[in-house]
């Protein structure tokens, strides 16, 4: 992946990408995962050739009008906030509280935000000044800059590979990818959360002052100083170690302030430790956190990401993506160049810029509509290739993780009902996956400490 080298393109140049054509072309073409190879080996398909159409493009595809709003009402999407900074209207306030309420509803965070919950209320101010700066930074389209307002629910845990590959391999290109990505996440967490993130590495540990909170570039720089990138890559075992059981003990304790989204970013596949332990460790905390009351599931989200251009990498991420168990409970984003160069032979071609590829990295487990498999779903997808549902549809019960998690059928008091106002009618963007909808638990105790991304 080299994001870096796309950075210095002019903006006049770039591809306008609505929001509906990113996701339709992620949805509905392969997986650029399994095309690899074949796009290795074809000069065509270089990264200078790649770059030269990136600069070369000047299609633009126009987006469609979004249904789901009743009349009378904004689309989805909150408009541009008032010039100058101005205080926004409750038009656009409300929308922001409307594409808040769908990710809840679609995650099942009722026990996190009920309703008429402050929490959502501060995110909406914050997103009506914050949305267009965000746009005009990346360069993206206003609708996308809208979604990224979901992050300002979770708490973020980035979880890196320091393996020795990612030193050695393609000249050093994967940690500069790696310290792109953490600017633009560290950034756009704190966009509406002044938390910052947490950050964890496979082999290091360097003190919790460099790791919390991170929301700077010189932060970032003072963590990456301290990193030797050398060893192996013990993914799911430590995953569970420095990531996972301490967000189980504060689950234990009722401690969990807010869900956590968890971004492993790696390299290669996992070494040094039983073949199954990524597995093993996703299944076995999503199964305790299923069955705690007051928390859920929904407590946690997964996403998985590659950067550079290992075969094996690609390979597991595959088969995390197909099981049958893991699988619906995670998003897998290839590296850039595989995304880009399969957007490219899309009709129409489109440039996929590094900004849109980290909108998905971030969105992904959060927003399915970002996810392949989910819509690839809904379009007909071959029964067990990558990207399609697993067996019982994505959204369908979820056996082997604690049972179902009773109350669930229908929109709590309070919030939307599906296809209501403001809600995109169900199979559009925005609508919760077939089988989720209300809660009928109390939400966690009030005024405790919440997770504070303690080193593990």
């Amino acid at each position: 992946m080299h994001l870096l080298h796309n950075q210095a393109t002019d903006s006049s140049h770039r591809l306008n990408l609505p929001l509906d054509s990113l996701r339709n072309l992620m949805a509905n073409r392969r997986n650029p995962m399994d095309n690899q190879r074949n796009h290795t080996d074809n000069p065509s398909n270089s990264t200078d050739n790649r770059r030269r159409n990136h600069m070369d493009s000047r299609n633009t595809i126009r987006p469609r009008v979004m249904g789901g709003a009743p009349p009378g009402q904004p689309q989805y999407g909150a408009p541009q906030g008032p010039p100058g900074g101005g205080p926004p209207n409750p038009a656009q306030l409300q929308a922001y509280k409307q594409t808040l309420l769908s990710c809840i509803q679609e995650n099942n965070l009722q026990n996190f935000y009920p309703p008429q919950s402050p929490a959502l209320d501060q995110i909406a101010h914050r997103a009506s000044h914050q949305v267009a700066q965000l746009c005009q930074r990346w360069r993206v389209p206003q609708e996308i800059g809208n979604d990224i307002v979901k992050l300002g629910l979770f708490d973020i845990i980035l979880y890196i590979d320091d393996s020795g590959s990612m030193q050695f391999e393609e000249n050093g290109e994967r940690i500069k990818d790696l310290r792109l990505i953490l600017e633009r996440v560290s950034y756009a967490a704190t966009l509406f959360d002044d938390d910052g993130i947490s950050v964890r590495f496979m082999n290091s540990i360097p003190p919790p002052q460099v790791t919390e909170h991170i929301k700077t570039e010189q932060q970032i720089e003072q963590l990456m100083s301290q990193i030797q990138f050398k060893g192996l890559t013990p993914m799911g075992s430590h995953l569970k170690e420095r990531v996972l059981d301490g967000i189980i003990r504060d689950a234990r304790s009722g401690q969990l302030r807010k869900p956590v989204l968890v971004i492993t970013i790696t390299d290669g596949q996992p070494a040094g430790e039983p073949q199954n332990a990524v597995f093993e460790a996703i299944r076995n905390t999503t199964s305790e956190l299923a069955r705690m009351p007051q928390y859920g599931q929904g407590a946690i989200q997964f996403q998985f990401a590659q950067v550079g251009n290992d075969e094996k990498a690609r390979e597991f991420l595959s088969k995390l993506d197909q099981d049958p168990q893991v699988g619906q409970l995670v998003d897998c984003t290839s590296n850039y160049e595989n995304e880009s160069a399969e957007m490219a032979r899309s009709q129409p071609p489109v440039d996929l810029t590094p900004e849109l590829w980290l909108v998905k990295l971030l969105l992904g487990a959060i927003d399915h509509s970002y996810d392949r498999k989910d819509e690839k779903a809904a379009g007909g997808a071959p029964p067990g290739g990558y990207g399609g549902p697993p067996p019982g549809q994505y959204g369908g019960p979820q056996g082997g993780y604690g049972g179902p998690q009773g109350g669930y059928g229908g929109p709590p008091p309070g919030y939307p009902p599906q296809g209501g106002y403001g809600g995109p009618p169900q199979g559009q963007y925005g609508a919760p996956p077939p089988g989720q909808g209300g809660y009928g638990r109390p939400p966690p105790p009030q005024g405790q400490g919440g997770y504070q991304g303690r080193p593990y």
